[in-house]
């Protein structure tokens, strides 16, 4: 695969405040490579820096140091690498008094498109986001879900390269959500390459190839979620559990927990052989449903990187980070 965008120690400051002598770092030195045809997961608590990063991306802000690369152009703020880009910014507003389609002429037209050209890019970007069939609606009357389609296909009008969606399932129910992720799917499908910066990270997790996740303007982690998430411990489900059985798990440091009246799941802790809990078991006549390993949550990850940054941070005994 080849790299799409590339950041070689991006770094961007800012000045604490006038006369303060001090910087604020909301980035230091990010080195980020995303592939062609790949949905690239950015991740962070809010400051970070993910938004600060997208913004250099878009040459709304520009680096105080390092530099980006986008299809192998160092020259981002050119128009040819700028048709390449779709953007969906968190929480995009638009004029209610206009109708679907028209909000997609306008942006059609920003992007130089007219005539025949822009009337089939319209038609084309609304069939797949699943919106002709309000195309004549006002946009007042879209719900939530309805709205993030209608920005998605004004983010794919000039038919991008590359879509760098900012929070684009905040806020939807469990359908939009699921509509919203096939959606997303299948643009990567078609070998669109996808930056994702959100914090519904269940959903991450189910469409991501690879992740990122920053904290204080700084990489902690990265990779696909095969290396990064670990084997955490394996389950059994059983009948529901005794006191005496109970007892016997407690002495061999096995947690049991009750997930109805006539179900209980053992927690078998990574390194610990499961045989004895299947003895207790056929000691005291449970009968064993399932047994399965369970793999860490995208979200376990997050809150086990961020915390142990955090940890790190904070047993640091040094000054605030002052201006040359």
């Amino acid at each position: 695969m080849s790299v799409v965008i590339e950041t070689k120690d991006l770094t961007k400051t800012y000045e604490a405040g006038f006369f303060s002598g001090q910087e604020v770092h909301a980035l230091k030195n990010m080195n980020l490579q995303i592939n062609t045809g790949e949905i690239f997961a950015y991740l962070g608590p809010n400051g970070s820096g993910k938004t600060t990063t997208i913004k250099m991306m878009l040459s709304l802000i520009f680096p105080t140091s390092g530099s980006i690369e986008i299809l192998g152009r160092k020259d981002i703020r050119s128009s040819e690498v700028k048709r390449q880009i779709g953007y969906l910014p968190e929480g995009a507003y638009y004029p209610e008094f206009l109708k679907g389609e028209e909000v997609l002429r306008f942006y059609g037209q920003l992007y130089g498109l007219s005539g025949e050209d822009l009337e089939q890019r319209v038609a084309k970007t609304l069939d797949i986001v699943s919106m002709t069939y309000a195309r004549n609606r006002l946009i007042r009357g879209y719900s939530k879900g309805m709205r993030q389609r209608i920005g998605l296909a004004q983010a794919l009008l000039s038919d991008p390269t590359i879509l760098i969606l900012d929070e684009p399932t905040t806020g939807l129910d469990p359908l939009a959500r699921k509509e919203m992720r096939d959606i997303l799917a299948n643009l990567r499908d078609e070998g669109k390459t996808l930056l994702i910066s959100s914090h519904e990270l269940q959903e991450v997790e189910l469409i991501s190839d690879r992740v990122a996740i920053i904290y204080r303007g700084e990489m902690q982690i990265s990779g696909t979620l095969t290396e990064l998430l670990t084997d955490r411990d394996v389950t059994i489900e059983a009948d529901s559990i005794t006191p005496a059985a109970q007892a016997k798990l407690e002495q061999l440091n096995i947690k049991a927990e009750d997930i109805t009246k006539e179900r209980s799941l053992l927690h078998i802790p990574s390194g610990m052989s499961l045989y004895d809990a299947v003895e207790v078991c056929k000691q005291e006549n449970i009968n064993i449903l399932s047994v399965a390993p369970r793999r860490e949550t995208l979200e376990e990850l997050f809150v086990r990187t961020v915390g142990d940054a955090s940890r790190a941070e904070s047993g640091k005994a040094q000054p605030a980070t002052a201006a040359n």
